[in-house]
């Protein structure tokens, strides 16, 4: 199946954290609280989006609508994905893990006071989300996260 040229996914609740993780990736990916395939349908149909299941039943209503994950593990089914939407279409960082927004840069005076004093003086770059207002930057969770974008960038072979 050939890449989508701006991926659009929707992760329904058989795989929440993955939904996460994929934002991370820089995907657009929303998140569906539930695994009933008649409101997975309707919520995809509605929003243009790919559904990512681990519901067997669901993906082959949508066939190739549909990617289903092959794993249990959140390392390969972030291999997975990565390997059906491509990898160039990711942009690592660039999305609120919580809400999907796009980050924007702010300066480092903007973020005194509402993030960490230890933070403020150890960090110079930050991003905020505009829509939930979390603010980022690349501390020792960042390098945690980036282990794992790294992991799931690397080809092995089958996903």
């Amino acid at each position: 199946m050939e890449a989508d040229p701006n991926p659009r996914l929707l992760v329904d609740r058989t795989a929440g954290k993955l939904a996460r993780w994929l934002r991370v990736l820089g995907l657009d990916v929303e998140y569906a609280a539930t695994c009933e395939p008649a409101i997975i349908t309707r919520l995809a149909r509605q929003s243009g989006r790919r559904v990512v299941t681990r519901n067997l039943v669901l993906a082959e209503r949508l066939g190739p609508g549909a990617l289903l994950l092959k794993s249990e593990h959140l390392a390969r089914q972030l291999r997975q994905v990565v390997a059906q939407v491509g990898a160039d279409k990711c942009a690592t960082f660039s999305r609120c893990n919580v809400c999907n927004a796009r980050l924007v840069g702010v300066p480092k005076a903007s973020v005194k006071g509402r993030v960490p004093a230890y933070v403020y003086v150890n960090q110079e770059v930050f991003s905020a989300c505009p829509v939930c207002g979390r603010y980022y930057w690349q501390g020792t969770h960042w390098q945690h996260m980036l282990t794992v974008v790294k992991a799931a960038m690397e080809d092995k072979g089958n996903g």
